[in-house]
């Protein structure tokens, strides 16, 4: 029989479950203490980024006066945010400093610390100061507009008026320049008497010159190096009244009291900087330059990464909405969508050199072999008639400043000697235009096989020299079949005469064209050491002859 529990005695609990229990306490207890420590770890986080454990950070700012107000007043926008960028309290810092300044700061071997602190973001008067500054790998990215403002022609109310009536375009500028106010009923004004103080605005007035005279816009390397370019900007400048500070002329145009007897009735600046002064403001047609302020982020040695974020952060500021109002307040126009044309910096050092050294145009005495190498036929008619017309092609659009004269020469021309001269060397006036036109029209072959290229080249070089015209570039453009010369001259020799006849104040180029002979390397040589071209052809019935002949007659 078996056996059974005492009746006062109990059920025992089971070892499993008290183990299950235990376990399911200990695993509560475990996730509610990694999530008060999670949640503690997170609130120190946000503690210590609200303290900005990684320290202040400021970003230098150097900004173009012109847009200085808005700017400041956008930092201090932003400063008040008590921004934090990578655990840093981020801070701007304006400088104010004029944008040729800080070109010529930034491309220098040393900063100039009178400049204040090298910037991590430059914002200059335009993408024009940005190009002159290039320094490669010196600009991150393309830098992107923050306000805009047309360049104009800032002028009395009366001078305004007549500009835009007469609907001028800026190739007009250098003749009226140069001339008088008399076409466009401001006789007793005399001429334009427009100022070309050294900055942004008298730059973008020069290339716009040059554009609308080229037809290139923007202005290539090749249109800013052709004569009719050089000439135009060249006259612009020659005859510009001293003025050393866009500033004070601007003042100066403001004084409509003495308007037409002042001594500066113009001067180019931003629409912005003319309305500022209440002064009337001319837009020629054509090219349309502006003031575009590029927010220009620099990447140097003494910008870090966060200053370089900051930068980033900031310019991104200047483009919203609520800070562009700033600059709309102050008379500018929005940001630009899309970056605004600009010529590279080859072309804006070639300009500003132009400005600075005016070159009034090309005076050239042009020297033509007319032996037996000329007489091949090249197309439809010979060498010597088809350098006539590439000639004479030339002389037909170059302007009335410029000069040119013309030898022929082979080996006995006239007394012994191996050359004539057909017509002097002297501006182009118009009677000087038709007597060059008839010489030209009667030059004939000599039909010498030989010629005596290298006494006639010295005399037509001591001949420049002699007359040589100031303020242009006086050259001698060789065109030849050969040469064959048969002189005694050699050339050692002629290096020789023409360096001892070689005068430093009165430098003149030499521009040699070879049409399918062999050419000589005393000739390249002569032409490399005084600045001039080598060209060899191998005919003389295509483009390239023209454009050769066009180039040394035309460039300075």
């Amino acid at each position: 029989m078996g056996t059974h529990r005492s009746a006062d005695g109990s059920r025992g609990v089971s070892k499993s479950l008290v183990i299950t229990v235990v376990a399911v306490l200990l695993l509560i207890a475990a996730v509610g203490g990694w999530l008060w420590l999670s949640n503690r770890s997170a609130s120190e986080n946000r503690s210590a980024a609200g303290q900005c454990i990684e320290g202040p950070v400021t970003l230098p700012v150097t900004v173009d006066p012109d847009i200085a107000g808005p700017v400041r007043a956008a930092a201090d926008r932003y400063n008040a945010t008590s921004p934090q960028v990578r655990d840093h309290c981020a801070k701007i810092a304006v400088t104010v400093q004029p944008t040729a300044a800080m070109v010529a700061g930034l491309t220098a071997p040393n900063w100039d610390a009178g400049l204040g602190q090298q910037p991590g973001l430059w914002i200059p008067s335009s993408t024009r100061a940005v190009e002159q500054m290039r320094v490669p790998g010196l600009v991150q990215g393309a830098p992107a507009s923050v306000a805009v403002s047309p360049i104009v022609v800032a002028a009395p109310d009366q001078l305004a008026q007549a500009l835009t009536k007469a609907d001028l375009s800026w190739s007009d500028l250098p003749r009226l320049q140069r001339g008088s106010l008399g076409d466009i009923g401001l006789g007793s004004w005399g001429g334009l008497k427009m100022a070309l103080p050294p900055g942004d605005g008298s730059l973008a007035a020069a290339v716009a010159v040059g554009s609308a005279v080229s037809g290139s816009d923007p202005l290539t390397d090749d249109s800013a190096r052709s004569g009719q370019v050089v000439a135009a900007i060249s006259g612009l400048a020659a005859e510009a009244p001293e003025s050393s500070d866009p500033g004070a002329a601007l003042a100066a145009v403001a004084d409509s009291a003495h308007a037409a007897t002042s001594p500066i009735h113009a001067v180019a600046v931003t629409e912005q900087q003319a309305k500022a002064k209440g002064v009337s403001a001319f837009r020629p047609t054509g090219a349309a330059p502006v003031a575009d302020h590029p927010a220009a982020m620099l990447t140097g040695n003494w910008v870090d990464k966060t200053q370089n974020l900051v930068a980033g952060m900031f310019a991104d500021y200047l483009r919203a909405p609520a800070q562009q109002k700033l600059f709309t307040d102050n008379g500018f126009e929005p940001a630009a969508a899309t970056p605004a044309p600009t010529p590279p910096k080859s072309v804006l050092d070639g300009v500003q050199s132009v400005l600075a050294h005016p070159v009034l145009g090309v005076q050239s005495t042009i020297l033509i072999d007319t032996s037996a190498s000329m007489a091949v036929t090249d197309g439809s008619m010979s060498r010597l008639n088809n350098t006539l017309a590439a000639v004479q092609s030339t002389l037909d659009t170059m302007p009335p400043d410029f000069g040119a004269g013309a030898w022929v020469y082979a080996r006995d021309i006239e007394g012994g000697k191996p050359y004539r001269v057909v017509a002097p060397t002297a501006a182009l006036s118009t009677a000087h235009r038709s007597e060059l036109s008839t010489a030209l029209g009667r030059v004939a072959l000599n039909g010498s096989t030989t010629d005596r290229t290298y006494p006639a080249l010295e005399a037509a070089y001591r001949s420049a020299v002699e007359d040589y015209a100031t303020g242009k570039t006086n050259s001698v453009l060789l065109i030849t079949g050969g040469p064959n010369d048969e002189s005694s001259v050699s050339g050692d020799q002629l290096l020789t005469q023409l360096t001892s006849a070689t005068d430093g104040a009165h430098k003149v180029r030499i521009d040699v064209i070879v049409i399918g002979g062999q050419g000589t390397q005393t000739l390249q040589n002569l032409a490399q050491k005084t600045g001039g071209t080598y060209t060899k052809v191998s005919t003389s019935d295509d483009m390239s002859f023209g454009t050769a002949v066009n180039h040394a007659l035309t460039t300075p």
